[in-house]
């Protein structure tokens, strides 16, 4: 039994519900109905910056086993031996990974299954009374007469994230230290099982900070930009949503185009110049921009104006750069090579990454111009009621009837480019179009740039190709600077002038 006292009373009783049917029967057996939640409610739960990472980080390792199981099934059901050649098919090796994909699968339903709290609220009121049966074991009392309402929510705890400085501090310390430890380790140890114990204890940690940290660098950057109010499931939901792209997208180019392009007269299609710059500027660009652009499709729900879509897009597209990143990063520590290892993890922290976010950020853009265009304009100003509570205690910390101000961090030098800009076409198919060029050009240039030095001196070879690396960052970020101020209006910038955000 509990006692509740004071003109203004909030109490509640937090039990986690993984299904509404129960939910709503098991709130009805205690004979109080339940109500609905209030119109912009809020219940949020203390949380630490750092534990959005640990969960993500959690979540794109099983991604990334369902990503490669998924490829093997398609690849043994068509191309088995990997050729690019249709047949032949392996019933073993499908069997197989659809035994080791099922618990997979299984396990990231599990983990993202709802969450409903419920939640018990008692108000002062003449026409209430003093004691309430909350549930069959729990009685509540109060010293004034209260009115009881339940009402079952989920948990709407904003999205927080560690500083982008914090983060890449952490990258690039991490991958000198790391680069500079292996180079160190091969050189003067050696006793081979000496080495290979010191080079693993390296290698583990300096490959999670090399594929991760410049992902979330980016993530929590592009969210204190566009400071738009989030839950940390919806932020989740988003970069997972970009995981889960890299799964068709790696079948797409793995086995279905070079089974269509073989098909079409071109032999050997994953081993030969054509088959490969086929691959590089036509297949990965097309195939990974549509299931970037269908993933932010399905997250229509959390669109509402063309700079939403553009900032669920970038998230999408850092999602899809993770499962992406994760693997590279993982064959350049395959040789124990610090250089490789700090020249891929530094050119893909910079370059690679902040393509996928600005390409599928594109296509989000018109996506979101789309949706906004066929609902009309949302009501920016709807107020929010918000709770805090402890996870723990499931105890109440502090709550409050008015806004919660979420701002945009325009930093100073930014805002006098703020309402400029280049204008993206509000068309989607225009802006996945574009999305798709940009994507094209980064990985045919690349390529043919290789393809024309490749018999000339190695020194040359890789001068040439930093040079071209180079030029292709500083366009992307030029691009980039261009674009976003676009995004934000001249109203935006009067007043960010005044306050420092709006």
């Amino acid at each position: 039994m509990g006692e509740l006292s004071g003109t203004s009373i909030l109490s509640f009783r937090l039990q986690i519900i993984d299904n509404p049917l129960i939910a709503s029967m098991y709130m009805q057996g205690t004979g109080i109905p339940l109500s609905p939640t209030p119109a912009g409610f809020a219940l949020w739960h203390p949380s630490s910056p750092w534990k959005t990472v640990r969960s993500m980080l959690g979540l794109v390792f099983l991604l990334s086993f369902i990503t490669q199981f998924t490829a093997i099934l398609f690849s043994s059901i068509f191309d088995s031996n990997f050729n690019g050649i249709i047949g032949p098919t392996d019933s073993f090796m499908a069997l197989g990974s659809s035994i080791c994909l099922t618990p997979l699968l299984l396990i990231l339903v599990y983990i993202r299954r709802p969450k409903l709290l419920q939640l018990v609220k008692a108000t002062p009121s003449i026409e209430g009374m003093t004691q309430h049966i909350v549930d069959h074991n729990t009685v509540v009392t109060s010293t004034v007469p209260t009115t009881i309402k339940h009402h079952i929510v989920n948990d709407t705890t904003p999205l927080e994230m560690p500083k982008s400085s914090h983060l890449w501090a952490l990258f690039f310390g991490g991958v000198i230290f790391s680069s500079l430890s292996l180079i160190i380790s091969t050189i003067l140890i050696g006793n081979i099982l000496v080495l290979a114990l010191l080079i693993i204890c390296i290698m583990i940690p300096a490959w999670i900070i090399g594929f991760s940290t410049p992902v979330f660098a980016w993530w929590s950057a592009s969210t204190r930009f566009f400071g738009f109010r989030l839950t940390r499931r919806e932020g989740e939901a988003m970069l997972i949503a970009g995981m889960l792209s890299a799964l068709p997208a790696i079948v797409i180019n793995s086995t279905i185009f070079p089974i269509s392009i073989n098909m079409l007269g071109v032999s050997n299609p994953m081993s030969s110049n054509l088959g490969l710059f086929l691959s590089y500027a036509v297949s990965a660009p097309v195939g990974e921009e549509l299931t970037k652009a269908f993933a932010v499709l399905l997250l229509y729900s959390y669109i509402d104006s063309a700079k939403k879509g553009f900032y669920v897009g970038t998230t999408v597209g850092l999602g899809f750069a993770l499962i992406e990143n994760l693997m590279y990063i993982m064959s350049s520590l395959m040789g124990a090579s610090g250089v490789e290892f700090a020249f891929t993890s530094i050119l893909r922290g910079i370059g690679s990454v902040p393509g996928h976010a600005m390409w599928t950020g594109i296509s989000g853009y018109g996506i979101g111009y789309y949706l906004h265009k066929k609902r009309g304009f949302p009501n920016v100003n709807q107020e929010t009621s918000w709770v805090l509570y402890d996870e723990n205690t499931r105890q109440v910390v502090s709550y409050s009837n008015q806004s919660k101000a979420v701002t945009a961090d325009l930093p100073n030098w930014w805002l006098k480019h703020v309402g400029s800009g280049w204008k993206l076409p509000k068309s989607p198919l225009y802006c996945i179009a574009l999305a798709i060029c940009g994507h094209s050009f980064w990985n045919g240039s690349l390529f043919l740039v290789g393809y024309i030095f490749e018999n000339s001196h190695p020194i040359i070879f890789v001068l040439v190709m930093i040079a071209w690396l180079v030029f292709l960052i500083s366009m992307l970020w030029y691009c980039s600077l261009r674009i976003l101020p676009s995004l934000f209006t001249a109203e935006n910038k009067q007043l960010s002038s005044t306050t420092g955000y709006f």
